[in-house]
């Protein structure tokens, strides 16, 4: 006689964490019950209760601090992608505090795609920029700007760890009017993985983006990849 399995008892850990967690009845930061307690409740050894854990992390509904125990993750970072604005403002509208790390800068000749997102010849110079993305110190996205050394020559002189559009508005008055951008799914290589502290293999957005100014000359290409547990997009749709 068949017997219907009922869902592994880990699954059903996660499905109420979860729920718990969507409807707010745990909040960020939030502790969640030790090992021990979420056993008892659920009347599982601990390695099931570990495994509804890794499950919860995977998802980036809780994080682990060694020796502490596990918290509940900050809610998912949104891009309006019907807005052109600048990561620093797209966090701190949403409450989180934005911040950057710069990896590398350098001048370089551009590659075709590259000179053929910012209308350049191969002669011309541009300067690469790659950059962390953070919101409340959590790596979001890594960044590699190129941005034409003709119109920008001294950028590497300015602080690149704020907000790169406000400085362009304030020391070259060059003010983004429109963006081009592509958006496809990929997996984090180790380069990516690294500067993301996630691991190989994960899921991440791939993000190119060509900005224009008011009078609708290229002045930025940009390569991103953004995490896939952290970060979710928005678009309003209207007639």
């Amino acid at each position: 006689m068949g017997v219907m399995k009922a869902a592994p008892r880990y699954s059903q850990i996660i499905s109420y964490y979860q729920s718990l967690i969507e409807s707010g009845k745990l909040t960020e930061g939030e502790k969640i019950p030790t090992e021990e307690a979420i056993g008892e409740l659920f009347g599982v050894s601990r390695i099931t209760v570990r495994q509804a854990l890794d499950g919860l992390a995977q998802g980036g509904y809780i994080y682990k601090i060694q020796g502490k125990g596990s918290f509940v993750s900050a809610k998912k970072a949104g891009m309006q992608l019907n807005h052109l604005v600048g990561f620093s403002d797209e966090m701190r509208s949403i409450g989180m505090t934005p911040s950057t790390v710069l990896i590398d800068q350098c001048l370089e000749a551009p590659s075709e795609a590259v000179a053929a997102a910012l209308g350049l010849d191969a002669s011309q110079k541009v300067y690469l920029i790659s950059r962390v993305r953070c919101a409340d110190d959590i790596p979001m996205a890594v960044e590699k700007v190129c941005m034409p050394f003709s119109r920008f020559a001294g950028i590497e002189t300015q602080d690149l760890s704020q907000s790169l559009y406000a400085m362009l508005k304030q020391r070259y008055g060059c003010e983004p009017a429109k963006a081009s951008q592509s958006i496809q799914a990929g997996l984090a290589n180790s380069s990516d993985a690294k500067l993301l502290q996630i691991k190989v293999g994960a899921p991440v957005l791939r993000i190119t983006r060509t900005a224009f100014d008011s009078n609708n000359v290229p002045f930025e290409y940009t390569e991103s990849v953004y995490r896939g547990d952290k970060y979710v997009f928005n678009v309003t749709l209207e007639k």
